[in-house]
């Protein structure tokens, strides 16, 4: 295994929850990233059916400005395979967890104050 392949494992497996978010903000995605959004949102899709509709959401969200046609691009299915490959290997317990984590709309917070 290698180093590269690692990193790309933990940051999926423990960061998604985070990653996802800090997406949304970012300037339009390059057509690997696109690649490797699709691959974490489809992965968390059929690993937990009741994410599917999140999924979709977020996809939306965070390539709603990629270039016309990116997912025919060499880059995209490098990016998707990479990715895709990764999470096929990891640790599918952690990886779950952070897709529920990551894609679960956080519940309103009633602090006793009306603040949500």
């Amino acid at each position: 295994m290698t180093h590269k392949g690692r990193k790309i494992r933990t940051l999926i497996g423990t960061c998604l929850a985070a990653a996802l978010p800090g997406l949304a903000l970012a300037s339009p995605p390059s057509n690997a990233a696109v690649g490797q959004i699709d691959a974490i949102l489809n992965f968390c899709a059929k690993a937990v059916p009741r994410l599917e509709k999140s999924a979709q959401t977020y996809r939306v969200l965070l390539t709603h400005d990629a270039s016309a046609g990116v997912r025919s691009t060499a880059a995209y299915r490098r990016g998707y395979d990479q990715v895709n490959d990764a999470l096929a290997k990891g640790n599918q317990a952690l990886e779950i967890a952070a897709c529920t984590t990551g894609l679960t709309e956080p519940k309103p917070r009633d602090d006793g104050h009306g603040r949500r």
